[in-house]
């Protein structure tokens, strides 16, 4: 599957001072985030297993009330950051009819993230790698929220670009999942711990190139 949602949020939030006077009130949806962030934090730097939901709510100045409310149980909170990771490493979903097919992949994957955010979500899917091994009942939770739901957004993104003409995509599903193989390749079958995202230490250059092929072979044909 820096702040972890985007490149323009660099990475997981530090809960600030609470400010005098009426406390601003977040939805659950702006929380559960925050919280989430949090628990990114705690996870890379404890384990799953040296993360209890206590901690999680004192790092992020919450009861621990609210927090089992938001994540009634350890597993929910860590599919939480699953999905968190996901949006890290594949800005959608999103609208980029602004830009070329090109222009769009290289923000769609993120290509420009400065290196503090890309070592900050690195360092979560390594420990994803480690903890799914660790614990059988998170790895379907990796490849449900974090690669199978990315590969199905990528797909309708392609679907949305034939409808409009601005691309000619045969099979939307073969299309993202060859784009996800570029991105990052067979990550779950590299030998250790460590993820090797394709590209080696030069990552930008080889996926600008890349996606300027990827690109080039969806534009349609005028016949």
């Amino acid at each position: 599957m820096s702040d972890p949602i985007s490149s323009s949020r660099k990475r997981p939030r530090q809960p600030s001072k609470r400010e005098r006077g009426r406390p601003k009130v977040s939805s659950d949806s702006e929380q559960s985030d925050a919280i989430g962030e949090v628990a990114w934090r705690l996870f890379i730097e404890n384990g799953y297993s040296g993360t209890t939901m206590s901690d999680v709510a004192s790092a992020a100045r919450v009861s621990l009330k609210t927090v089992y409310r938001l994540f009634p149980a350890k597993r929910e909170l860590f599919r939480a950051v699953v999905e968190l990771h996901r949006r890290s490493m594949l800005a959608l979903p999103a609208d980029y009819d602004d830009c070329s097919i090109e222009e769009a992949l290289g923000h769609i994957f993120q290509i420009d993230i400065d290196p503090e955010a890309d070592r900050v979500r690195t360092a979560l899917m390594t420990l994803f790698i480690v903890e799914a091994g660790r614990f059988p009942e998170l790895g379907p939770l990796v490849r449900e929220y974090g690669g199978d739901r990315a590969m199905k957004l990528l797909s309708e993104w392609l679907d949305r670009q034939v409808q409009s003409g601005r691309a000619s995509v045969p099979d939307s599903e073969v299309a993202a999942k060859m784009l996800m193989d570029v991105a990052f390749g067979a990550i779950s079958l590299k030998v250790g711990d460590q993820p090797q995202w394709p590209g080696g230490g030069n990552r930008r250059a080889y996926l600008k190139r890349c996606f300027s092929l990827i690109a080039a072979g969806l534009t349609p044909r005028v016949s």
